[in-house]
Parts: structure tokens; C-alpha cells; sequence
């Protein structure tokens, strides 16, 4: 009894704990709405497919996107449902991690398994997923099942030829789990006489009920789609120097974070070393090390936050409580080892907690940030109507599930062209684990709208590669979804050459230069003018740039010219009339500075600065009217120039007469800054 009531109580406490944490780092993920919208599309009748009539398969895990196909067919909230689905999943992959523990030790009975589970809750890796959508957590449940399964047994059986055949169709690592638990158990087998008298005839069944699961599977890929593999396999995965230093990279952020800095692995040799815990120590340190292999191998991952870890933390856990058990009971006796026990537990849990905690904040603020693009670049799509009929990025799952345009995956995860038949261009650094690009294919497909989804600066080989093609650089131009966050829409009229420049030097100095300006202007402006000499003519860009870093220096007549040598390349370059009409009003010439503000505005509408500058034009040219409309707008979109804008704002409305208003303005200025002593003044002013 007083075992149960301790069991009860550490549980309830892990489940509180980690239901803290889930929603300290709660976001859900855009590679989850991928596969809500495959979910979708078969609930709707559609298929098994991204974009209607393409049947790519752009998943890897088939049973994850049947299970979320439940709630489209109902009518319920889908993310809503993934999410619930990983919460149970965590929920039973904390009571899986115990009964791990205790299957692995001389003494399962021991109330230091407690702490397994404990070690899980306090995974702040596995709170960040397991509201995030995905499959992650219910991957982890039936690795962690099926281990437990074959532990208790000591046997492959239906139970576990089942739970890794489910594992197998929720994500492919499914299958080396699989076959690790299969050559551990046959090499048992073939070690022990009487066991190999007894299990040999049984070695088929496990097999038999994990292929009768996936070999359905393989046989609709084949037929469905006519590849052996999903197509994601054939768009990022590879062995080079590449994907090995971010696997390492990967690797060793993971066991610092819940590896106790590394040393975890050592901690497997304990149950190693006894005798009547190596056969069961030696099948999870196995299945543990293949993992470490295997991602390694791949490069990690694209997203953040061990992800590819979280399948085997059940494992470690389990090996770790063992190896700190016995090692403590060796050293310090049965009366001392369990008080130190605790103490130990407590350290690491509060290390586990507190130490990864500033990353995980991070990695969910950037998820929020990164998703807010692609809700912004929904809501243009949709305000834009029929003119938007396909879109383009390197992050696709929001845009589509939230529109009815088409979306083209620039890396090629859920397009078959880019990721069997990738082009390799001169210039294009190959630096990133999603190298794959094909950007005549692109280019012959139209996109309407093209999101580079790190902002201005092209990222992705993809990205950058796009700047050879003259009908990227002469076909689209920026537009702005929000000052940060900028959109290549496709022009009006008939499309250029398909020509491609020889050499992308230029394009790898104009993104070095856009990566570095905030922190070395001096060499973002050599880099700069390197790439218009050996660039294209015709790019305009790194005109602009020069010129605004000029601006920012003071030096008004180097930035003018670059500004309109801009222009001249092409005149919808939004922040080359921006600065312009800034420098314009700056040195009186308002009439000229509120037309080039006005098209600023007019290619730009999103655009904070752009309706800043106008309004700015517009109060010095005696309109107040006017001016406070843009410098509302200024407002409202929010921005670097906010400060600025409500302070001027307050004068136009000073100059009508509305008094209110004005003292409106003036007070939301010194709430955001208090120490504006012109927004006081004008108070005081006001009040006589």
C-alpha cells in the first residue's frame, strides 16, 4: 500500500510537472500542418495528396495523418485533436518509462524506478513536442512500448511485432527499431542452447504480424505514388561532411541538454556489467547507440529542440535510474543510497528544468515569429483572392491549410521534380541540409507569390539559387507583408529569358552582406558593392542596401545615389522611394518627397515605414488631414518608427484643432516611452 500511495504521488507530480512545462514552451509547429492538410485532403476526398491532382508523399508518418484524418471527417477542430493526441501519447509514454525501469532491473520492485518517468516529466525537449502537433510523442509511446514488451517477455511476440509495425508506419525509424529488437533476440538465441530450443520455432511470429502491418503500406506507396520511399527521403537525406558536423552538432547539444553533458552513455555500462541485467542493459544500449548512429548520420535535424532524440529518452532514463540505483547501493549501503538517491534526483531534475529552459523559450519565440509569417502570408493570399493560385517557400504547411492556392516546396519535401532532379549551380554554397533547388523548374511554374521565410536575406540554397534566374530578378518584385517580413510577387506581363547568370558569387556575397550589416556595416558595404561588380546588371538590390547603409552613416549623397541607381534598374524597389522621400522631406522638398512616398506606399501597403515616411511628408507639406491617416496606420502596423510617428502624429492632430486626439497620441508615446520629453511638452501644452 505505502508503495502504491508513493507510486500515485510521483506520478501525479510528473504529470503536473510536465503539463507545466508543455505550456511554458507551447507552439504548434508548421511541419505539423503538413500533415493535416494530406488529413484533410483524404477526409475530403481528395487523397492522399498535398496539392490536389500532385500525389507526392511528402510525410513520414502515415498512421499520424490517418489518425488526424478522424477529426477533418467529423468536422472538429484538427489541430486542437493533434494536439489532445500528443498529450495522451506523453501521458502514456511517462507510465511506459516505468514500467521500463522495471523491466530492466535485478529489482523491479525498487520505488527508485519512480524516478524514470520523473527524468521524462522534466524533458523540457518533450513538453516543446508534445503540443507541437506532430507525431513525436506518439512515436516515443510505441518505441517505448514495444521495448517494455519485449523486455517483459524476453521474447519477440505478437505484442511486439505489433506495437513496432504501428511504430514503423508513425515514422521509418520504426523499421531499425524493429529489426535491432530481432537481431538481439536471435543472437540470444543462438547463444543459449535451451533458449534456442524453446524460441527458434517462435522467431516468425513477429515478424509475420510487423510485415502484415507495413508490407500494406510499402505495396499503396508503390502503386499510390511509384516510389519505394517517401519523397522527403529523396529531398534531404544524404551522408556528407555537411550533414555530419550538424549531426555531431546536434548530437552533442542533445546530451548536454538531457545527457547529463554526455556522460549518460557512460552511465549504460553499470547494467552492462552485471550479469543479470546484460542481456536486457545490452538490447536498450543497442537500440540507444543505433539512434545516436543514425542521427548523426543524417545531420539532426531542421527543426530545433532534439526532436530525433525524444524516441529513445524512455531508454535512457530507464538506464540511468538502473546504473545510479545499483552504483549507490554498492557505495553507500541501503540505508545512506537512498537518501543520496533523491538528493541526486533532485539535482538533475532541477539541472534538466532550468538548464535547457532559455533555449526552449527561444525556440518557441522563433516558431511563433516564424509561424506569424506564414499566417501573414496566408492572410495576403486570401485577401488577394483568385490572383493568388500557387505560392512558393521553404515552409509550406500553414499557407496551404490556411488557403486554397497551391504551394510549391522551393526544397522539394512535397515535389517530386525538385527532389529527384535537383540542379547544382556555379557559386551556390551547398552549406545546408536542405540543398536541394531547381529553379528553371520553379520559374516555369509561376508561383504568384515567393516567401523567403528568413526574411529578406535568402537562406536555403533554394533561396539564394533563385537570384540567377533573370526571370526571378525581372518578373518579381518585394512587396511587404510587415517591414521584416518581405514577399516576391510576380509582376504583370509576359515572362523573360530563362536565362541563368554563370556564377552565383554575387548572390552568396549579397546574403553574407545582409547577415552581417547589423554588426559590421563597414563589411556589409564592401560585400555589397562586390556583388554589383560581379553581378547582374540588372540587380538592384544591393543599390538599395548600399544606399540605406549610407543613409544611416549620414551620408546623404552617396545613399541618393545608390538609391536612384536603384531605380533606374527597376522602380518598384519599395525602400529605394521610402529613403528617398525621407531624405527629400529632410532637406524641404516635400512635394517631391509625398509622390515618392506615395508609391512607396502604393507597392508597400503593409509597410510601416513606408505610411511613417508618407505621413511624415504629408505633415510637413501642410496636410495635416492626411498626414494623421498614415501616421495612424504607422501606428497600428507598429515598427521601428513607432516613437516617431505617435509623437508626430499628436502634432497633426494639434495642427486640426482635435486636441484630444493629440493628447491621445502623446500619452500612448510616453506609455511606450517614458522619457519623451517633446510628447510631455506638447501635453503641457494642450492643457493651458
Amino acid at each position: 500500500m505505502r508503495i502504491r500511495v508513493l507510486a500515485v504521488a510521483a506520478l501525479l507530480s510528473c504529470a503536473g510537472l510536465f503539463t507545466f512545462l508543455s505550456t511554458r514552451y507551447d507552439v504548434v509547429q508548421d511541419d505539423a500542418y503538413i500533415s493535416l492538410v494530406y488529413a484533410r485532403n483524404l477526409a475530403s476526398g481528395d487523397g492522399l495528396v498535398f496539392n490536389p491532382g500532385e500525389r507526392v508523399e511528402g510525410y513520414t508518418n502515415f498512421a499520424w495523418v490517418l489518425l488526424l484524418a478522424v477529426p477533418h471527417a467529423l468536422g472538429l477542430n484538427a489541430v486542437a485533436a493533434a494536439r489532445g493526441f500528443g498529450m495522451l501519447a506523453a501521458a502514456g509514454l511517462l507510465l511506459y518509462t516505468w514500467r521500463l525501469s522495471t523491466r530492466l532491473s535485478s529489482r523491479p520492485s525498487d520505488p527508485a524506478h519512480l524516478a524514470a518517468p520523473c527524468l521524462l516529466a522534466a524533458n523540457g525537449a518533450l513538453a516543446f513536442w508534445t503540443l507541437s502537433g506532430m507525431e513525436t510523442a506518439a512515436f516515443a509511446l510505441l518505441v517505448a512500448a514495444g521495448a517494455a514488451r519485449y523486455l517483459q517477455r524476453e521474447r519477440v511476440d505478437t505484442g511486439v511485432g505489433v506495437l513496432f509495425g504501428v511504430a514503423a508506419l508513425t515514422r521509418p525509424e520504426g523499421w531499425m527499431f524493429f529489426a535491432l529488437t530481432m537481431g538481439h533476440q536471435i543472437i540470444r538465441v543462438l547463444r543459449d542452447p535451451d533458449q534456442r530450443r524453446l524460441s527458434l520455432p517462435r522467431l516468425w511470429i513477429a515478424p509475420a504480424w510487423f510485415a502484415g502491418i507495413v508490407l500494406p503500406h510499402l505495396l499503396f506507396r508503390w502503386l499510390y505514388y511509384g516510389q519505394p520511399l517517401p519523397n522527403t527521403f529523396y529531398a534531404k537525406t544524404g551522408v556528407s561532411l555537411t550533414h555530419l558536423t550538424h549531426g555531431l552538432r546536434y548530437t552533442r547539444d542533445f546530451f548536454m541538454d538531457y545527457g547529463l553533458w554526455g556522460l549518460a552513455l557512460l552511465a549504460l555500462t553499470v547494467p552492462l556489467l552485471r550479469a543479470r541485467t546484460r542481456s536486457r542493459a545490452a538490447y536498450l544500449t543497442l537500440l540507444l547507440l543505433a539512434n545516436v548512429g543514425y542521427v548523426t548520420l543524417v545531420g539532426g535535424d531542421t527543426l530545433p529542440e532534439n526532436r530525433l532524440y525524444l524516441p529513445v529518452v524512455a531508454l535512457l532514463a530507464a538506464a540511468l535510474v538502473e546504473s545510479a540505483r545499483v552504483t549507490l547501493l554498492r557505495i553507500c549501503g541501503r540505508r545512506l543510497a537512498p537518501v543520496l538517491f533523491v538528493l541526486l534526483l533532485v539535482i538533475v531534475l532541477v539541472t534538466s528544468v532550468t538548464g535547457p529552459d532559455a533555449d526552449l523559450l527561444h525556440a518557441r519565440s522563433a516558431s511563433l515569429a516564424h509561424n506569424a509569417k506564414l499566417h501573414e502570408l496566408a492572410d495576403f493570399a486570401n485577401g488577394a483572392g483568385a490572383g493568388m493560385d500557387l505560392l512558393a517557400s521553404t515552409a509550406i504547411g500553414i499557407p496551404r491549410y490556411r488557403t486554397q492556392a497551391a504551394v510549391l516546396d522551393l526544397v522539394g519535401l512535397t515535389d517530386t521534380t525538385i527532389a529527384h532532379h535537383p540542379q547544382q549551380l556555379t557559386g551556390i554554397h551547398d552549406d545546408h541540409i536542405l540543398r536541394n533547388y531547381d529553379v528553371t523548374y520553379v520559374m516555369d511554374r509561376e508561383p504568384d507569390a515567393i516567401l523567403f521565410i528568413t526574411g529578406i536575406r535568402p537562406g536555403t540554397p533554394a533561396e539564394r539559387a533563385l537570384f540567377l534566374a533573370q526571370r526571378f530578378r525581372l518578373d518579381y518584385r518585394v512587396t511587404y507583408l510587415q517591414d521584416h517580413r518581405p514577399l516576391y510577387v510576380r509582376r504583370n506581363g509576359p515572362p523573360h529569358a530563362a536565362s541563368l547568370f554563370a556564377d552565383g558569387r554575387f548572390v552568396e556575397c549579397y546574403a553574407e552582406a545582409l547577415a552581417v550589416m547589423r554588426q559590421d556595416p563597414e563589411r556589409a558595404m564592401t560585400l555589397l558593392q562586390e556583388s554589383i561588380d560581379v553581378g547582374p546588371t540588372d540587380f538592384a538590390m544591393p543599390h538599395c542596401w548600399l544606399g540605406r547603409l549610407f543613409y544611416e552613416s549620414g551620408d546623404f549623397e552617396r545613399a541618393t545615389a545608390h538609391l536612384r541607381r536603384s531605380l533606374e534598374i527597376d522602380a518598384t524597389i519599395v525602400m529605394a522611394w521610402a529613403h528617398l522621400a525621407l531624405m527629400r522631406t529632410m532637406e524641404g522638398s516635400v512635394a517631391e518627397a509625398v509622390t515618392m512616398a506615395g508609391t512607396a506606399v502604393e507597392l508597400a501597403p503593409g509597410s510601416h515605414f513606408c505610411h511613417y515616411v508618407l505621413g511624415r511628408a504629408l505633415l510637413s507639406a501642410q496636410r495635416p488631414a492626411e498626414a494623421r491617416r498614415e501616421l495612424t496606420m504607422a501606428a497600428e502596423l507598429g515598427g521601428a518608427q513607432l516613437q516617431d510617428a505617435l509623437y508626430r502624429l499628436g502634432l497633426a492632430a494639434e495642427q486640426e484643432g482635435d486636441l484630444n486626439a493629440a493628447g491621445a497620441a502623446w500619452a500612448a508615446l510616453l506609455r511606450v516611452q517614458s522619457d519623451h520629453l517633446a510628447a510631455r511638452q506638447g501635453l503641457d501644452r494642450i492643457a493651458r
